[in-house]
């Protein structure tokens, strides 16, 4: 959370603005990724109203996504957020003891966490604006019955399955984190 050495420089969010606008897309989309994107929330505001501003000579279809765990998440950025029309994104891995176990959080229970965080987007953002995915891991794979009722249960109308990525943290837990593709199949 401390470790503002990681975090884009407004020059970096300058340069990428300006390879974004460079392409011949009429329609582009801005996602904001971690580690996590809300712990320098300054830097989003940053780059959404000055790629708004841009935009307003070129006129592309822009759209924004911030891929969030939803720890920090507050009304004061989900109203930013419906003001500027940004789309919130979060993994959500089913059940607790599943999402807890792939997601551990150093401040309780990660699945309560993002249930709390997804109640509130709904409320103020709106259901429509706010998706889930989640990811596989070798434990995933062996409840898609409890994932997919549990999908149900929380109100999700449609479920993105992704394989794991082989970067980051997935990589320090191959265990947990590598698999046959025939079994994700």
């Amino acid at each position: 959370e401390n470790k503002k050495k990681y975090d884009m420089s407004h020059d970096d969010i300058d340069q990428s603005l300006r390879l974004i606008f460079s392409s011949p897309s009429k329609s582009i989309t801005i996602e904001f990724q971690g580690g996590e994107p809300l712990l320098a929330f300054d830097k989003v505001k940053y780059c959404v109203e000055k790629a708004t501003k841009i935009n307003k000579s070129i006129g592309k279809n822009i759209s924004f996504v911030i891929c969030t765990n939803l720890s920090t998440i507050n009304e004061e950025i989900l109203f930013y957020c419906k003001e500027n029309n940004i789309l919130i994104s979060t993994s959500y891995d089913g059940p607790a003891f599943i999402h807890d176990i792939n997601r551990p959080f150093s401040k309780g229970s990660s699945h309560a966490t993002v249930l709390k965080g997804l109640d509130l987007c709904r409320e103020i953002i709106g259901e429509d604006n706010v998706s889930v995915l989640m990811t596989t891991t070798n434990l995933t794979l062996d409840y898609p019955i409890e994932i997919i009722d549990d999908y149900i249960k929380q109100g999700f109308k449609s479920i993105f399955l992704r394989p794991i990525s082989p970067y980051g943290f997935a990589t320090k837990a191959p265990k947990k984190n590598q698999y046959e593709e025939d079994k994700f199949l």
